[in-house]
């Protein structure tokens, strides 16, 4: 079947007389050269590489002599389990993890071949609740390549208008190295690192900023990609850069957030206008002294990243101020672990309700997902409403976020700088707080020109920013 399939897949991409040839080249080489040549059109095995790691270069296939294979053994009990012993001296072994366990059921379900994955939407083409739950490995072999399976029995409920095929028995699955080596039993910083590239950050406070803070030269951000690789790469570890050189036109900071992703389009519009304004409907609309705050908790899924342009700030005052949440998280839960479990638990309120909107939404001030490696922080006061608490809980809730803030205030946690036309501050909405000091509109003036960009695209643009680098392409 898997012969068939290749060969299908082949004839459309080269022609049938080529395909028959580098196909009789795969069965009785197995080189991985030749795999690769046959499936330049990402059709087989390119998929898995956007599925499971992206760093499958790391255990790319040689000569046997050069790097010797791994050893698999197939446990004989229900489980069914599958081990990967790599040799110390082949550079598929890893000091932290000599030994590599895989479920049956799990390397059935995420077979990468085209009649699996689809080649060119590297989709998913079965439900996981099809794999069999007594499937078992009824043969298997070692290859350059990967590690070959054959299964016993073929997937269940499979309609007429699939191929009765992927009902039958003897499917052959092909396990890439890089893929099944990087699935399973690696520490978190490794899967952060090499799967879903949530790297850990970097906490900083005053002293750490003014060392690392980058300023990153318009040009070379918008038209190279080392240039946005260097601001992607600051956003991920600090949460905060900065641009210089950015034209002051109205509308460049549209220009400045779509090198990331798609601009997030709000009730305040596709942009906005940050300046002193009558009958302003946000206090960011004064000239009044903004706290420390993040933007939109009131919203179920506020904005990943804002952009602040300065297009002119001829005004006394205005600095802008920065703060890194999360260095108050790690503080607080240090020194205060009982207030960092209430604030972890208790939930705080935010609202907006102003003119013809009315938003309303209730969220922990902490959020620890450690199913996706993340941590959230949510401080708003200047849209905090009304807690919705027993009154038994307020005061231990007051108590927590008072400290929480005493953190936040700190000057020496606190980064500051007066934007200057011209200038692009870009930071996580959900990690950096930032604040304002009043200004005096009589004297000058201060525009700055605002959007946002939503958390996924920043993470799209930065795996697949870091991969192409990874893999040469700039």
């Amino acid at each position: 079947m898997l012969r068939q399939t290749l060969l299908n897949h082949a004839t459309k991409a080269v022609g049938r007389t080529t395909a028959k040839s580098l196909l009789q080249n795969i069965v009785s080489s197995r080189t991985t050269v030749v795999t690769k040549t046959l499936l330049t059109k990402n059709t087989t095995f390119q998929g898995v590489r956007a599925i499971h790691t992206t760093r499958t270069s790391l255990f790319a296939a040689g000569a046997p002599d050069q790097h010797p294979l791994p050893t698999v053994n197939i446990a004989q009990d229900k489980s069914g389990a599958v081990t990967v012993h790599p040799p110390k001296e082949s550079n598929y072994y890893r000091p932290h993890q000599p030994t590599t366990t895989l479920n049956s059921l799990w390397l059935r379900d995420n077979c990468p071949c085209p009649d699996c994955i689809h080649p060119s939407t590297r989709q998913k083409l079965h439900a996981s609740s099809q794999v069999p739950l007594d499937i078992a490995v009824s043969s298997h072999r070692v290859l350059p390549e990967g590690l070959e399976l054959t299964w016993s029995k073929g997937l269940d409920d499979v309609g007429d208008w699939e191929d009765p095929a992927k009902a039958q028995s003897g499917h052959k699955s092909l396990y890439p190295w890089g893929m099944i080596l990087g699935s399973y039993g690696g520490t978190p910083t490794e899967h952060r690192a090499e799967t879903r590239m949530n790297h850990k950050p970097i906490l900083w406070d005053e002293t750490m900023m003014k060392e690392k803070v980058l300023w990153l030269d318009y040009d070379e951000y918008m038209n190279t990609n080392e240039g946005l690789l260097k601001g992607l790469k600051h956003l991920q570890d600090y949460g905060l850069f900065f641009l210089k050189g950015v034209p002051t036109k109205d509308q460049e900071v549209v220009n400045t957030a779509e090198r990331i992703g798609h601009l997030r389009h709000t009730f305040y519009g596709k942009t906005w206008d940050v300046k002193s304004v009558p009958n302003a409907k946000n206090v960011a609309y004064t000239n009044l002294n903004l706290g420390l705050h993040m933007d939109l908790l009131y919203m179920e899924a506020p904005p990943g990243l804002q952009l602040l342009h300065s297009l002119e700030n001829s005004v006394p005052g205005g600095t802008s101020i920065f703060m890194d949440s999360f260095k108050a998280v790690q503080l607080l839960k240090q020194e205060h672990p009982e207030d960092y479990e209430i604030l972890k638990t208790t939930p705080n309120t935010f609202h907006y309700r102003n003119a013809d909107n009315h938003l309303h939404y209730n969220r922990t001030t902490i959020v620890v997902d450690p199913m996706n490696d993340a941590l959230t922080v949510n401080y708003a006061p200047p849209f905090q409403g009304p807690l919705e608490l027993p009154a038994e809980q307020m005061a231990g809730f007051y108590r927590a976020l008072r400290r929480f803030a005493g953190y936040i205030e700190r000057p020496d946690l606190q980064f500051r700088h007066t934007m200057r036309p011209g200038e692009c501050m870009v930071f996580a909405n959900r990690r950096v707080l930032h604040a304002r000091t009043a200004f005096d509109p009589t004297k000058g003036n201060r525009h700055l020109k605002g959007c946002y960009v939503d958390l996924d695209m920043f993470k799209d643009k930065y795996r697949t920013t870091m991969l192409a680098k990874a893999e040469g392409k700039f």
